[in-house]
């Protein structure tokens, strides 16, 4: 009889033997007539230390995969949820300009019930807004403990919870402002001044943009900062480290005061 584990293939003819040796973390057995360490010391590994070792590390690696795998569907879905409510805004905002325009000519019944598709939509965004805050709290604790559903603008911007983890702050802080960045770079190559953006999405933050005008752009130098830490933090174990937000909390407190 023949049983896969994790270090290969053992066959059991009256004693269990390893026949052919392959790490493979996904093969899982359940009920063994034999003892899985007892075996792979005899025909697979030199010692304890070295069976231990190689299996924290093929644990490791397979759940890591596993993770990255989550991460990037659930990173996807925040990006498509965001999407569709910048739809549902746009739909609320064109709705609500054509009611105005139906309404100055007669108010009648239909009205009624456009209004109250209306807030049907509000209801729906609500739900939207909700989802894509929980999802992002769960794949990026870090992330959203700083910006909160500025976060998902951001990943947005990003493309991936992978690709923000990999980016430098300086690029971080001004993500969402690259035209105006082009424009600038564009301006300083024909010899004219140009106003470099300080910020990009990180101003839709209250942290940001509630400040004075001169303060907004050390404000979100340092925001992007932690938020680069936050990333991989959360791309890379997911822990969730309370002192970084609270940390950006206090700078803002600073920056408020003085």
């Amino acid at each position: 009889m023949k049983y896969e584990v994790w270090y290969g293939t053992v066959e059991v003819n009256g004693e269990a033997k390893v026949i052919e040796k392959k790490i493979n973390f996904e093969t899982r057995c359940e009920k063994l007539p034999f003892d899985l360490k007892e075996v792979a010391l005899k025909d697979v590994f030199s010692s304890e230390k070295e069976y231990y070792d190689t299996l924290r590390k093929e644990a490791i690696k397979h759940f890591r995969i596993k993770a990255e795998k989550e991460i990037k569907r659930e990173d996807r879905y925040v990006i498509a949820l965001l999407k569709l409510l910048d739809e549902i805004d746009k739909t609320i905002n064109m709705l609500e300009n054509k009611l105005a325009d139906v309404e100055e000519v007669k108010e009648s019944e239909v009205c009624n019930e456009v209004r109250g598709k209306i807030e049907e939509l509000r209801l729906l965004r609500r739900k939207v807004e909700k989802e894509i805050e929980e999802v992002l709290e769960k794949i990026a604790p870090n992330v959203y403990s700083i910006l909160g559903i500025v976060g998902a603008r951001l990943l947005e911007k990003a493309g991936s919870l992978k690709r923000l983890a990999e980016l430098p702050a300086s690029t971080i802080q001004i993500l969402g402002a690259e035209k105006s960045l082009y424009k600038a770079i564009a301006r300083m190559k024909r010899g004219k001044k140009a106003r470099v953006p300080k910020h990009g999405v990180l101003f839709q933050h209250p942290f940001v943009r509630t400040l004075p005008k001169k303060k907004r752009g050390k404000m979100a130098r340092y925001m992007a900062a932690k938020v680069a830490i936050a990333a991989r933090i959360d791309y890379f174990s997911g822990e969730l480290r309370d002192e970084i937000s609270q940390s950006v909390r206090k700078k803002y407190e600073e920056l408020r005061r003085n």
